[in-house]
């Protein structure tokens, strides 16, 4: 089966930005707007863990960061983010999320994972594992925000099959494949080159995560959630140590 990060240096990275369908400026907008409703208003020291192509990334930084340390394992996207925060104190790293405590040498005030980046992980115990190295790594009082698609209830029929997005010369659609605890996704994205069209396809797994797991997990980790939302239908959970 293909990992998330082969997922994405195969298929997804190239067209990850392109399928919001806005302009980056615009998600970043987006993003600042969330993230303040969420509760950070003083990000002081943050990490973003998925960071992608950085809407995270720069919206911490514009909200004020002192130092945005952003980890993400697609080279791709990391390169994308470098293009858009030159002047603000970010950092990157190339390098697999769950290790971000071996990475970064201080205390954070504000550590984000969002953008469906928890369902990637392989395992409920990896995510449950993951709850507790950001407690030990947030200041007190420092602040966890979240986002996710709950996945828990599964489609079917043609309601499985959803379009991303599509323009003049591409077109992008998803099918899901109930698989258990987890769904596999398989992302179709047509391109015409030179009037032709060609198909490229991939497939990876993601985590069924309810509210109510994530909630108990994070207790469990020592992170009262003070916070619940949900923005373009994903989950959006804060909590504090």
């Amino acid at each position: 089966m293909t990992t998330p990060q082969e997922h994405y240096a195969g298929l997804l990275a190239r067209h990850y930005t392109w399928m919001f369908g806005v302009p980056f400026a615009r998600k970043v907008e987006e993003q600042t707007a969330l993230l303040r409703r969420a509760g950070v208003h003083a990000p002081g020291v943050a990490i973003d863990l998925g960071c992608g192509s950085g809407f995270q990334t720069v919206a911490l930084a514009r909200l004020g960061a002192t130092r945005v340390h952003a980890l993400d394992t697609s080279d791709a996207l990391l390169a994308e983010l470098e293009q858009h925060v030159e002047g603000h104190p970010v950092r990157t790293y190339a390098a697999d999320l769950t290790r971000f405590d071996h990475l970064i040498d201080e205390r954070a005030d504000t550590i984000v994972c969002m953008g469906d980046t928890l369902t990637h992980l392989p395992s409920r115990a990896a995510v449950a594992a993951l709850f507790t190295e950001i407690a030990g790594s947030l200041r007190p009082g420092g602040r966890l925000v979240l986002s996710w698609r709950d996945l828990t209830h599964p489609l079917e029929g043609l309601d499985r099959f959803l379009p991303v997005r599509s323009s003049e010369d591409r077109i992008m659609l998803c099918f899901l494949e109930d698989q258990g605890e987890r769904v596999l996704v398989h992302d179709l994205v047509h391109v015409r080159t030179d009037g032709a069209w060609q198909l490229h396809k991939s497939a990876y797994p993601k985590l069924k995560l309810s509210a109510d797991w994530v909630r108990g997990a994070l207790k469990q980790a020592h992170l009262a959630v003070d916070c619940e939302d949900v923005a373009h239908g994903m989950i959006v959970m804060a909590a504090t140590v």
